[in-house]
């Protein structure tokens, strides 16, 4: 009765009058009652609003600030060249036909391939929702597009096609971070590194995506089937290439102990035990020196100080260039395939949807091509021993003709 009573008067009124007649259909009229009760509350109610929002947090804050940024650019243009902000399929397909080809940087320069194609997707983004139209499907669009297909031919042929990927770190400089004490297991800070750049290298991430957002409890020590302590993620994590559609999540790789006194798992075992309790982020801020029981404060290290993170780690070890985030992404990758592993599984680490952009990391670093540049270098001077020998004999044989000449005796000169 005490949940009539919170329910209303009506509520209550309601239940006298089920209840009335034989006792031995009370409980069917109970069992009636409640199944509607719960059959009413199950589903919840969404405004248009709501709904709305749903939409609007289903893309992630780089592509919603990337759309933005790309749609003023095409408002510039229509403002620029004196056009309507076009209604229909047909009217934007015009305007987009000349866009493609006109389309510039504020100082008036043309714009890189990889630009053009961002722009492109983002507009196509931005009309679907608009519109309701496909500007890269839709029939209406296929001049356009072809306008489109020819100008990257333009540009590429003009130097605006090459994509600059961040370099992965040279395998001596991985040796010296490991060696000048940047990551020294003793002091907050710099163990905060060693453990920052291990969960980067083995897991394969992306510069700065949603490092502020990792949690302690993102992260377990476990024992694995071949009796290894190792690390592995907890939770699956919306990431750029992972938001919808998927049927499996990200896997992602794992941390494995061994008898090093580098072991990745006995730092991450080291720096989860001297975290400060009283905050479930993974990253905290550092204090002064590693005294007491808790090491970091309760406060969070902010997106951009994580997201520079690497960059710091470069300079204050002086290695031989200034890496960044992604960098030790790209050197995972590169490992990985340097190692010989198949494609498939370093897209299960690495979160790749298509083996083309396992293909953009895996090129041919520095120390492959000296080898290669000194093994061309062999045969030149090679060749250039055979030229000596060659001219030196000649020579000796035009010395030995002009002794002829003079007739002086070989035997006193050789």
């Amino acid at each position: 009765m005490n949940r009539w009573r919170e329910n209303g008067v009506k509520s209550a009124a309601r239940y006298r009058l089920l209840n009335r007649g034989p006792k031995k259909k009370l409980g069917t009229r109970l069992l009636f009652l409640l199944s509607s009760k719960m059959a009413a509350s199950r589903f919840r109610s969404l405004s248009e609003e709501n709904i709305a929002q749903l939409l609007n947090d289903k893309d992630s804050e780089n592509t919603k600030k990337s759309t933005k940024q790309h749609r003023l650019i095409f408002e510039s243009y229509l403002k620029e060249k004196n056009i309507r902000n076009p209604t229909t399929a047909v009217e934007l397909a015009a305007v987009l036909r000349k866009f493609y080809a006109e389309a510039r940087k504020k100082d008036g320069q043309m714009y890189s391939k990889n630009s053009l194609c961002s722009i492109r997707f983002s507009l196509c983004r931005h009309f679907k929702q608009e519109l309701n139209v496909d500007i890269i499907k839709d029939v209406e669009f296929n001049e356009a597009n072809r306008v489109y297909g020819a100008q990257c031919v333009e540009l590429k042929k003009q130097g605006l096609a090459k994509t600059e990927h961040k370099p992965p770190i040279a395998d001596e400089d991985i040796e010296k971070l490991y060696r000048c004490g940047i990551f020294n297991t003793e002091n907050p800070s710099t163990l905060q590194n060693k453990v920052f750049f291990e969960i980067m290298l083995f897991f394969c991430r992306r510069g700065r995506q949603n490092l502020r957002q990792l949690k302690k409890t993102d992260f377990e020590i476990k024992v694995n089937s071949q009796g290894k302590r190792c690390v592995v993620k907890t939770n699956d994590e919306l990431t750029k290439n992972h938001r919808e559609h998927d049927v499996q999540a990200e896997e992602g790789g794992m941390m494995i102990a061994n008898d090093s006194p580098f072991c990745p798992v006995s730092s991450f075992e080291k720096y989860l035990s001297v975290l400060n309790p009283m905050n479930e982020f993974l990253f905290q801020r550092p204090k002064s020196s590693g005294k007491g029981e808790v090491w970091y404060d309760n406060m969070v290290v902010g997106e951009n100080t994580l997201g520079k993170k690497m960059k710091v780690i470069s300079q204050q070890a002086e290695l031989s260039t200034t890496y960044t985030n992604h960098s030790i992404r790209a050197t995972t990758i590169t490992i990985l395939d340097r190692s010989g592993f198949e494609a498939r599984h370093i897209m299960s680490v690495s979160g790749h949807r298509n083996e083309s952009s396992i293909k953009s990391y895996s090129k041919t670093d520095e120390n492959t091509k000296t080898n290669m540049a000194g093994s061309l270098m062999a045969v030149i001077d090679k060749k250039s021993d055979t030229e000596k020998v060659v001219a030196f004999e000649a020579s000796k044989m035009t010395e030995m003709r002009n002794l002829d000449c003079l007739q002086i005796p070989k035997r006193n000169l050789f």
